[in-house]
């Protein structure tokens, strides 16, 4: 177990440095019909645009604010305009807190666990065999460990081996606006929560059936190996206040590389929406709603903010109104 927390431990610290993103936004090159499909989409999914709304009710304001895990330079700019909202806040609720998450002599062991397939399983059989050969070359080039891989459930192998800078949400990542938010908080002593813990946070995705977390690894494999531009959808959609198109369009644009079928793909992620969002969001509120501070800051990544189980429609069910605010 100490040999797989120090693999994970320093591949967490690999993806903390990830290159700036180089791709492109795919929503510069829809079809006619694919662009109308998506305005309908975002006009029929509640607050799908946005990154900071406030939420109101009696003597209750809640600031939600969306973030993007992974650093950009764009972040300073979005952290000024922010400030006035932090500072006012008694008390900031941040998606989870991570200690140990990060050094491999501090890394819990309960935690390590949680990345590992059950017994007696190894990834190689979960995937195909041409997928577990391009995977093979992948893990050598990327300098990974094959055996400490081999036992590690796929979405922490796509997680933190497929590395990429277009990809604004996962753990170990540095300088996103959560990081900022949690340094600003520290600095002027506001009192931090966590929304949940980090077992939590993992038990979430880990919860998704091992073949369908293959077969998303898969998926993304086929790009890696495609030479179609990496995705910068969800980066370019987060910092013009719509990062929800992102994710309607991600079938379509896993169709541009992939020989997935689409009615398989847009199963795979609205799997994944409902596992990593819907019932993430749900489980959070009964946190926001019991706060005792009057006037809090709830900062999560900026996926969870839209649609009928989004932070922001489920704070409305509660009564709450709610303003879009600067960003």
């Amino acid at each position: 177990m100490k040999r797989i927390a120090l693999a994970l431990a320093l591949v967490l610290q690999a993806s903390a440095g990830l290159a700036a993103c180089r791709g492109i936004d795919y929503r510069d090159h829809l079809p006619p019909a694919t662009e109308a499909r998506l305005e309908r989409e975002m006009a029929a999914t509640p607050f799908s645009r946005g990154n900071h709304w406030v939420a109101t009710k009696g003597s209750r304001t809640i600031h939600v604010i969306g973030t993007m895990h992974g650093g950009d330079s764009r972040m300073a700019r979005v952290m000024r305009n922010l400030r006035p909202a932090l500072a006012s806040a008694q008390a900031i609720y941040l998606e989870t807190l991570q200690p140990g998450m990060e050094t491999p002599d501090t890394m819990p062991a309960s935690l390590a666990s949680s990345f590992l397939l059950p017994q007696g399983q190894e990834l190689r059989h979960l995937l195909g065999k041409e997928a577990w050969q391009h995977f093979e070359l992948t893990a050598r080039v990327s300098g990974a460990n094959l055996d400490t891989m081999n036992r590690m459930q796929p979405w922490a192998v796509s997680m933190f081996l497929v590395q990429s800078g277009c990809r604004p949400y996962g753990f170990g990542l540095k300088r996103g606006l959560d990081d900022r938010i949690a340094g600003f908080a520290s600095r002027k002593r506001i009192p931090v929560g966590a929304l949940e813990t980090p077992a939590q946070a993992l038990t979430a995705i880990a919860s998704l059936p091992l073949r369908d977390q293959a077969r998303m690894l898969e998926l993304e494999l086929e790009l890696v190996r495609s030479s179609k531009p990496e995705d910068a959808t969800p980066v370019e959609a987060y910092f013009d206040q719509s990062v929800w198109s992102a994710f309607v369009l991600a079938p379509w644009i896993s169709a541009q590389y992939s020989s997935f079928s689409g009615a398989e793909t847009a199963r795979l992620w609205r799997q994944y929406n409902d596992r990593l969002l819907d019932q993430r969001n749900k489980r959070w509120m009964k946190v926001i709603l019991a706060a005792r501070q009057q006037r809090i800051v709830v900062a999560v990544g900026a996926a969870h903010l839209p649609g009928r189980n989004g932070v922001l429609n489920l704070l409305h069910r509660q009564g709450f109104s709610l303003t879009r605010a600067a960003w």
